[in-house]
Order: structure tokens, then C-alpha cells, then sequence
């Protein structure tokens, strides 16, 4: 199962809308995600980049982006790039 999100975003990355359909299924499936409304950029292994539109939701009071909303799209890209990096033998999110 390890590398079936990189099968997803491989298969979807070069079409019209891609990679912004990719990042609406992880919301999808990690709901959490959708407050800051992420959009993955690039995935391999050993490379992940995701982006985020600075917007009212996402800001502090002093108009910068908030440091949680930072923390939530390294979440984001930090989870999908190991994802995509461990071989498919191995699991690195302990269930049960």
C-alpha cells in the first residue's frame, strides 16, 4: 500500500486539474488538511513541495500566515513524501 498514493498522484499529476484533484482526495481522507486547503506541487521520492494560498483563514492577526496553518502543510507534504519514499514492504504509521 505504501506507494499507492504516488500511483494516484503519478496518474493524476499531468492531466488539467491533477494535482489540485489529488490534494482534494488527501483532504478527503485526512479532512484536517482542508482548513488550509493545501495543493501538492511535486511528489517523488525523497521530494515532496506543497504550496498554500495566503488568504484571511489560513493569516494571523498581523496579516502573515499562521504558524499552525505553517505546521499543518508540513504535516501535509511531510506525510504524503514518506509516504511515497519507504519501500512497499515497510509501514511507517503504526494501526492497532
Amino acid at each position: 500500500m505504501s506507494n499507492q498514493v504516488l500511483r494516484i498522484y503519478d496518474r493524476l499529476a499531468n492531466r488539467p486539474a491533477g494535482k489540485w484533484l489529488f490534494s482534494k482526495l488527501v483532504c478527503f481522507k485526512a479532512p484536517y488538511f482542508a482548513s488550509i486547503a493545501p495543493r501538492m506541487l511535486r511528489l517523488e521520492p525523497g521530494r515532496g513541495e506543497a504550496t498554500l494560498r495566503h488568504r484571511r483563514r489560513v493569516s494571523n492577526h498581523l496579516g502573515t500566515v499562521h504558524a499552525i496553518a505553517l505546521c499543518n502543510l508540513a504535516e501535509f507534504v511531510g506525510g504524503l513524501t514518506t509516504d511515497a519514499s519507504i519501500p512497499a514492504s515497510m509501514r511507517w504509521i503504526p494501526r492497532g
